[in-house]
Formats: C-alpha cells, structure tokens, sequence
C-alpha cells in the first residue's frame, strides 16, 4: 500500500500514474483482508465430490447411500458427514455393498468403512494399528469398520492434475474470497495439491496469499516421512514468494476427542488412551531439528496430557537451541478447557494458543473456547475455520466472528457465555492476530503505508451487524495484490 488518506489526497497520487484503475466505492467499508491461519482447502475440495450426508441418521444414510451405488459404477464411494453425527457401521454398511468400498466420513478424525474398504487395504482380523491410528476391533477381534486418524489409509483414487486445480481455484475463489480472505495457511492432503497450487500460483490464478504447512508422518494425511526430510534440503519457512510459500510444519502429538491424550481416558483401559504419536524425546529432538532449520512448527494436541507433553518438550528444546522468535504453536489449546497454570506457561514460553471459534457450532455445553481469557492475557489466537468439508460454511471468517460473539451452538444454546469478546476484538483474530501467527505483521492483516494493501470491501460495515446476519455475509470486492479476486455477483459457478 503506498497512500492512504482523504479522496482528494490519494487521487493525486493516482494523476501521477494514468494506468492505475480507479474504484469509486461509494461510502462502502474497507477492512484489511481477512486471514484464514489454519485450514485444509484442498479436503473442502474434494469433499464437494463426495456424497453429501451430513446431520443425517444412519438409515438416512444409507438411504442415500444405496441411492447413489444404484445404477452407476464406483471404484471407491465416500460420503461426508459432520461433527458429532452417527455414522452406520461396517454390517449396515455392507448391506449397501459387499463390493464396491465405502467410506463414511464424519471428520478428518473418524470414519466408517465397510467391508470391501477393509479388506481392500488389508484391515482383517489380526490386524494392528499403525502409531497414530486406530482401527476398532470387537470382542472377537474382527475390525468393527471405526477408523480413527485413518483416512490415508485407504487409496481413495484422487481427480486428475487439470481437475484438481479447477477445485482448488474454485474452493479459494468461492469459500475464501468470497467473503473477504486473503490470505490462508493451509495443510496440502497430497504431493498432487502442492503441484497444483503451484501451478495456479506460476499462471497467476491463485485467488488468496497461500501458506503451505506440510505435516509429517506419524499424523493424519502426512506428506513428510520426517522433519529431517524438510531440514536437509534447507528450505526453511517462508521459502517461496509472497503469493505461495512454504510455511512450516505440523506434528499430531494425538488425536480428536475419543482419540486425544486427556487424562479423563486415563480410568480406561491403556488401549484407549489415545492416539499418542510420538515418544517425548521424539518430539523434543523434532523440535530441535526444525528449530536449527528456521521452520515454524504446529503441534496438534487437543488432549491436556497431550498439551502438557508439548510444552514440556517445547521447554526443552528452548533449553537446546536458545530462545529464538520461532513463533511456535499450539493447535487446539483453549478449545475444551483452561486454566492459569496452562495460560502462564503459553505466555512464558511465547506459544501461541489456537482455538477455532467455528467448533463452537458443533460444542455441546462443556465446551470452552476460552478467547477472552487468552486474550485478556496479552496471548493472540489467531483466527481460522480448521474444516475439512466437515463444516463447509466455516471457511466464511464471519461465521467464526458470530461464534465468538453470541457462543450459540446449532442447537441455540449458549457456550461458556463468559469467553465472549467484542466484534473488534474478534475481527483482529482473523487480522491482526492471524498475520503475527504467521510472521507476517504489518505486511497483511493490517492497512497502512507499506503493508500490501490486501482488503475487503463491504456494503455496510459488518462490524454493525448482529451475529445471525454476520453468519451468511460475504464481501462486495475482495483484492489481493491490487487485483480483485472476488466481486460480488461474478461467481464462479
């Protein structure tokens, strides 16, 4: 951005430059772009591929399941549920098909497969979990068709490299820029979405500022055997250009809700402890290795075991290598629970709480979601929608503004009301806050002389507007790099 200030002052510059456009926006507002730090566009892609069954009973599903199988080939059929949905099992599933493989999702984290699936990939009796997975086995020891943290597991065939990218550039256009984001921090599911990215990126179709975390094995859809795969080649974060950079990586230290490290699975039996991934001196030597080769580093811990078990380690890998601005964080923290202790030592050790205010949608009343508190105590949780295809109407950041606003569920019933914070407030989450997370303040996130002047305009000042109208809004222009990469009326259908 190069000027700022009345009509008249800015069009002065603009004579000096004939070939700059001018866009007379009428007393419309104009915010800085808004900033997704965590999200998996390319799964919200695919899952537009796949059958769409969320908040549907079993029955309901397999309703539509066998609508869908009749008449028509299928190599794979996968079908798209939501948070907290009961999914069929692998006998209500085979009496879909004994035949062709099916896979029912309920999130990134847990799905339902039947028999065809399973065998397909080798799940059968005897069959042993790899670390960070778990497949359910009944008394007899035969798989149930419950996978936890296994999706990769199954060779679900992938679109081609030309119908990847059209997903890709229609998801960011129509999901993200749509309603004002600009720049996103994503977790490519597959080697075949980097390329496609970059592909976008070399012809100048790529619709927002893209950041690449890349997850490292053992996790959910991994595309590093190792931190040391990273490391050695020397690319650190922020390798790349200012639209398509490499931002980090991600290590799953548990995994979600049944399958987290929580001390409340501890009265179980040890096999139902979690899906813990890593040794401890596993993960502090990874966060040691990454730290020596300049990568910011994501843990997912959503358990307070788990999130314990990562800032002890990030402790002492600080110990290591020095105390360095690495900007390390915490994927999860706040969500289902808080306490002093726990904000004292985000605070000491400088990490940085990532809660996601859209997961207040799908909360039952237990939940916390604590961004007051985190807030109040001089921490910055960046804003994001964390979805997967599992909430598709998260990836508008004004859906996560109204959650942090009102705390209402789908059911209508307020969570933890105290953790509300203010529409300003909530806005520099997906601003401020977002741009910091990445490393990248003062350069996005913000308006102001010097920064690259990516913004959204809207009609009516949403920050005027009540939580229910903020759930559905969508910007009149988006631009990113003085281009408009969205305009309302234009879509890209």
């Amino acid at each position: 951005m190069t000027a700022l200030g009345t009509t008249a002052e800015v069009l002065a510059r603009v004579e000096a430059s004939a070939d700059i456009p001018v866009v007379d926006l009428v007393g419309a507002t104009v915010l800085p772009g808004l900033i997704d730090s965590h999200t998996h566009v390319e799964f919200c892609a695919l899952s537009r591929d796949w059958l769409d069954v969320r908040g549907l009973a079993p029955e309901q599903t397999l309703h539509r399941l066998r609508e869908s199988i009749k008449g028509s080939e299928h190599d794979w059929l996968v079908a798209q549920g939501t948070f907290g949905q009961d999914l069929p099992g692998r006998a209500e599933l085979d009496s879909v098909s004994t035949t062709t493989p099916i896979l029912v999702r309920e999130s990134m984290h847990r799905l339902s497969a039947n028999s065809a699936a399973l065998i397909r990939v080798g799940i059968v009796r005897g069959y042993t979990s790899p670390r960070g997975t778990l497949v359910e086995l009944d008394d007899d020891g035969e798989p149930t068709g419950r996978v936890d943290e296994g999706y990769h597991l199954f060779p679900v065939p992938a679109p081609g490299p030309e119908r990847l990218e059209a997903m890709l550039e229609h998801e960011l256009r129509e999901s993200f820029a749509r309603h004002g984001v600009t720049t996103i921090f994503e977790l490519p599911a597959t080697a075949a979405g980097i390329r496609a990215y970059q592909r976008l990126n070399a012809s100048g179709r790529l619709p927002t500022r893209l950041g690449l975390t890349l997850t490292v094995a053992p996790g959910l859809n991994a595309i590093l055997a190792s931190v040391d795969q990273l490391a050695g080649i020397g690319l650190g974060s922020g390798f790349g250009d200012d639209r398509l950079w490499l931002n980090g990586v991600k290590l799953f230290l548990d995994g979600d809700h049944s399958s987290s490290y929580d001390s409340e699975h501890l009265s179980l039996s040890p096999s139902r402890w979690g899906t813990v991934t890593r040794h401890y001196a596993d993960l502090v030597r990874e966060l040691v290795v990454a730290d020596e080769a300049r990568l910011q580093v994501w843990i997912h811990a959503i358990g307070d075991l788990a999130q314990s078990v990562a800032l002890d380690a990030i402790e002492e890998a600080r110990r290591a290598t020095g105390r360095r601005d690495r900007r390390t964080r915490l994927e999860h923290v706040g969500n289902l629970w808080i306490d002093e202790a726990l904000i004292e030592r985000l605070r000491d050790l400088e990490v940085i709480p990532v809660p996601t205010a859209g997961f207040i949608h799908a909360s039952d009343e237990k939940g916390v979601y604590a961004f007051r508190s985190l807030i109040e105590a001089g921490l910055m949780p960046p804003g994001n929608s964390d979805t997967g295809g599992t909430q598709p109407f998260a990836t508008n950041p004004w859906f996560g503004v109204a959650a942090m606003l009102d705390r209402k569920n789908q059911q209508g019933i307020v969570v933890n009301e105290s953790e509300a914070v203010d529409v300003h407030t909530a806005v520099r989450t997906y601003s401020e806050f977002a741009a910091y997370a990445g490393g990248l303040e003062g350069r996005i996130g913000v308006l102001r002389i010097g920064s690259r002047g990516d913004c959204a305009v809207y009609r009516d000042d949403p920050r005027g507007a009540t939580p229910d109208e903020l759930r559905d809004l969508e910007a009149d222009l988006t631009i990113v790099d003085g281009r408009i990469v969205w305009r309302r009326g234009a879509r890209d259908d």
